[in-house]
């Protein structure tokens, strides 16, 4: 809790701006569990939470992250549609964790190695998300290539975060992103976990958020 309200703003508009991203995504989670809104104002409702974590990056002068998140909120609105356009919601994502490593990778080679138990999480991580991956290659099909680019990139996202200096709460975000993207994928390419939506759509938001959250106003060394 300290920890959260430590990362939380004091400007009035900042903090309309995080409150009202936690509405639309608590609204989309009651969404995922029936009470379903019109086409197109779920998806209006999905994007916008984000959106709105990356216009409070940009008050906070953080065009990058802005950036980042930005891309987010266009991957949801990919993934809202058809599935013709599935791998442009890859792409948008990839590019958004393209941003994040970037700036994770800046912590980490600044700020230095966050030391203690980061290594062997890191590598715990990086094993089980090859042995996903390599598990998930048969049911790819034709985005093979691009699903696994983009896993590689995930992966990459969360060992930076956790093996540099990141704000501790980024780091979490992270981690919760992983989560959130190796549910889908499994539930997304395999057909499996058909209960799983709320699951992905709270890890991610609260990733998200989390990313937004720790960098933000975070001041590297």
């Amino acid at each position: 809790m300290t920890l959260l309200t430590s990362a939380l703003p004091q400007d009035r508009t900042d903090r309309i701006l995080l409150i009202a991203s936690a509405i639309l995504a608590l609204v989309y989670l009651v969404d995922t569990f029936g009470v379903s809104a019109p086409f197109p104002l779920n998806v209006v409702i999905k994007a916008t939470g984000v959106a709105l974590l990356a216009l409070y990056a940009v008050r906070q002068k953080h065009l990058v992250l802005g950036a980042g998140l930005a891309l987010g909120a266009l991957g949801d609105v990919f993934l809202a549609l058809d599935q013709s356009v599935l791998p442009l919601g890859i792409a948008a994502f990839g590019l958004g964790h393209l941003v994040y490593i970037w700036l994770f990778a800046q912590w980490r080679f600044k700020a230095g190695a966050r030391g203690g138990m980061s290594r062997i999480l890191a590598l715990l991580i990086a094993v089980l998300g090859l042995a996903m991956l390599n598990w998930l290659q048969p049911h790819f099909g034709e985005l093979r290539v691009a699903a696994s680019v983009y896993n590689g990139i995930i992966l990459v996202m969360a060992v930076l975060a956790i093996l540099g200096r990141a704000p501790t709460l980024a780091m979490i975000g992270a981690l919760l992103f992983v989560v959130s993207d190796s549910v889908l994928a499994v539930r997304l390419f395999a057909g499996e976990l058909d209960w799983a939506g709320p699951v992905v759509w709270i890890c991610y938001y609260l990733g998200q958020a989390g990313i937004a959250l720790g960098l933000a106003r975070a001041k590297l060394p």
